[in-house]
């Protein structure tokens, strides 16, 4: 009670003698480390039961109630929550009259003090000091009962009334007819509410959405619910437990399948997504994933086994689909937008499947959720992310001391991040691929010797002594998996048990330690498609231009000469890595209005008329609005729309000033005034490096802005 009370921010008044104070204050210790400091802010008061009770023949129940009156007001005052209080009363009981005060400063509690103040009370009573009257009077006083360590709803509480008005007897009847009743009414909600869970378990059951069987591991069928029977095509529960004598047979397409599905279940207790192709009971072959566990073993080898079924027919097709549209990509480049369209159709869909699978999983077989709240894949680094799931598995894996997290090069490990070792002395450190290569299973936990004898193979004598004085010697035990993505290393997660830990990884912790396996392939596998879909893109937009050039004699090369500028010049000035991106985009299609423009124009020779300059003029608009209509380009139509503006306000088409330009058109005007000074025109012939050095000198501040005019000198100075 105490120390519930001083964690609840209440004020503690504790009454005992000195011997028990010093038992109490110890214990306390042990809970908040030092308890002297709620001695001293006064939130926990001693007291003596001759100090507070004083002479047992002068112990008052109105005095000891207009003492917790005041002190309860004083803690409400000083900003406690309320007033917590126990005290031993066995001394009181020794003068005349000293039961009847204690029977009174009982029904006093609850009449004059619980009804109106933030309190709480402990009252304690040894029945071995106390006689039957008042041990009875207590019971029926309190209508909670601590006994034997355990609390009790009292059912022989009655009404302090009662006592009040003396007349127990008659209280007593009523209250414990009112007891019974009420008792008898709790029954019958505790007996409704479990034949409701009853009912509701077995409507789950049958309706769940996913198949779920239950079988042994000779091949017997002992139960499945209706989704099975669709799975399965029969129409029946009987049908489907008679059709399946021996499930390698009658279930599996590949009996050698069921043999590989019973061995590594009879080895870990359990299997997860565990995919093979059956038969329905057409004969028609689909394709199922099956999580099972172990739930009884008998004494003649035999087991039983529950499962949980899903039917992936369609995945299947869909990765099918997909391998065949990534090959004809490469053949048929006009196609690339309504394929990559596609491709992110199914890849969504795809998606949606597997959080389904995870979220019946999770639901059915209580497993732990472990869930990345990664938004934008392209905000976040590899070694983000790694550091990422190294802290989250530290932190949930409860046996786990220390960690590291690496990728793999072309010979050696590359550490990220570590906890509980020297990050920069590893990176020192050349460790070969070979000593971290998982062989055995997909997470593999391995004493520290074993570590040590597959490093010795790999690595050199020096390099072997560095590392295990930096990290072998101060563990072990370690589980670890390595992510192997279309059969390349990739990367890999260590977790460590140190020297002084008494602890082994469970196979609780190898589920969850598999969960972020899962969680960290799904992030390799969306970056890749993420990059695929990023050169989908390069490739269309690099074909546009190209037939730009074809159109404007005098362009050839300068929409990728302004986007790989642009982007120096970004980089130069410290922008984001998505600010640069988006400007070299924009680079590349800054001219795109110019299709729209007649070819006479164009590529007329000689001085442009003032209509054929206004025309020019239109492609920053014609451009902007073309790519207003792409998603993947719209949010760099500004940025095309007026790059041909100036600082002075003299530019086009809106005659923007100073800041109100969209930084990215702004660089994207020095880029492309740049490149235009250094080619040949129908007009003039380009000019040389210094004349076209001093113009963005010498517009500085008129036409270019000054901070964008000091980067490009910069870029071209390096």
């Amino acid at each position: 009670m105490i120390k519930r009370s001083l964690k609840n921010n209440e004020k503690c008044i504790y009454i005992d003698s000195k011997d028990n104070q010093k038992k109490i204050l110890a214990e306390l210790n042990i809970t908040f480390r030092n308890a002297d400091d709620f001695l001293k802010s006064g939130q926990l008061q001693t007291f003596n039961v001759e100090e507070l009770y004083g002479d047992p023949d002068n112990f008052s129940a109105d005095d000891m109630i207009t003492l917790i009156e005041t002190n309860v007001k004083s803690a409400v005052k000083e900003g406690y929550s309320g007033l917590s209080i126990t005290g031993e009363l066995k001394g009181v009981i020794d003068f005349k009259g000293g039961k009847e005060e204690i029977i009174k400063y009982e029904w006093k509690l609850h009449d004059q003090i619980f009804e109106k103040y933030p309190v709480n009370a402990l009252c304690r009573y040894n029945i071995n000091l106390f006689d039957n009257e008042i041990i009875k009077a207590a019971v029926e006083l309190h209508d909670y009962i601590i006994w034997q360590g355990k609390l009790y709803e009292n059912p022989y509480y009655i009404d302090p009334e009662g006592y009040k008005q003396k007349k127990v007897e008659e209280y007593e009847i009523k209250s414990w007819l009112k007891n019974i009743q009420q008792y008898q009414k709790k029954e019958d909600l505790y007996k409704e509410v479990i034949n409701n869970s009853q009912k509701k378990y077995s409507e789950l059951y049958n309706e769940a959405p996913i198949g779920i069987i239950k079988t042994s591991s000779n091949g017997q069928v002992i139960q499945v619910n209706k989704k099975m029977i669709e799975i399965g095509g029969f129409n029946t529960v009987q049908e489907a437990v008679n059709s399946y004598s021996d499930l390698g047979k009658d279930l599996y397409y590949n009996p050698i399948k069921r043999k590989e599905f019973l061995s590594e279940l009879n080895k870990n207790g359990e299997v997860k997504n565990f995919e093979f192709r059956a038969k329905k009971k057409n004969s028609e072959i689909i394709w199922l994933n099956m999580s099972a566990k172990i739930t009884e073993r008998k004494e003649d080898g035999n087991f039983i086994i529950e499962g949980f079924v899903f039917d992936v027919s369609e995945k299947k097709q869909y990765e099918k689909s997909l391998e065949k549209k990534k090959e004809e990509l490469s053949a048929y480049n006009q196609q690339l937008q309504a394929y990559n369209e596609e491709i992110t159709a199914m890849n969504e869909e795809l998606e949606t499947s597997f959080e389904e699978i995870e979220e019946l999983n999770n639901r059915f077989e209580k497993m732990i959720s472990l869930v990345s709240d990664i938004d934008n894949l392209n905000t976040i680094s590899e070694a983000e992310f790694l550091n990422k799931i190294l802290q989250q598995a530290v932190e949930i894996v409860p046996e786990a001391d220390f960690g590291s997290v690496y990728t793999f090069g072309d010979q050696y490990v590359n550490f990220i991040d570590c906890i509980g070792y020297d990050l920069e002395s590893l990176k020192k450190r050349k460790i070969s691929n070979q000593s971290f290569y998982s062989q055995d299973s997909l997470i593999e936990i391995a004493d520290i010797e074993k570590i040590k004898k597959k490093n010795k193979k790999y690595m050199s004598s020096d390099e072997f002594e560095e590392l295990n004085k930096i990290s072998l010697n101060k563990h072990q035990e370690i589980m670890f998996f390595n992510l192997v993505i279309n059969g390349e290393e990739k990367a890999g997660v260590s977790l460590d048990i140190k020297n002084s830990s008494n602890k082994k990884f469970t196979d609780s912790s190898k589920k969850i330690f598999s969960a972020f396996y899962n969680i960290a392939s799904s992030f390799y596998k969306m970056k890749e498609y993420n990059f695929l879909q990023s050169n989908f893109t390069k490739e269309l937009i690099s074909s546009t231009i190209k037939m730009l050039e074809m159109y404007d004699l005098y362009t050839r090369g300068h929409s990728e000469n302004v986007a790989d500028l642009a982007a120096e010049i970004a980089e130069e000035m410290k922008l984001d890595q998505k600010r640069i991106d988006d400007i070299y985009w924009a680079g590349l299609v800054h001219d795109i209005g110019k299709m729209l423009i007649p070819l006479e124009v164009l590529n007329k020779e000689g001085k442009l008329s003032n209509s054929e300059y206004e025309l020019i003029k239109e492609h920053p608009v014609i451009g902007s609005n073309a790519l207003k209509s792409s998603k993947s380009l719209q949010h760099i139509a500004k940025y095309i729309r007026h790059h041909h503006e100036r600082w002075d306000g003299g530019g086009y088409p809106d005659a923007l000033e100073k800041n109100n330009i969209p930084l990215e058109s702004q660089i994207l005007c020095a880029a492309d005034a740049w490149d235009a000074m250094n080619s040949k025109r129908t007009y003039r012939e380009p000019l040389s490096y210094n004349h076209a050095l001093a113009e963005i000198k010498d517009n500085k501040g008129v036409q270019f802005a000054p901070s964008v005019a000091d980067a490009l000198l910069n870029v071209l100075d390096n």
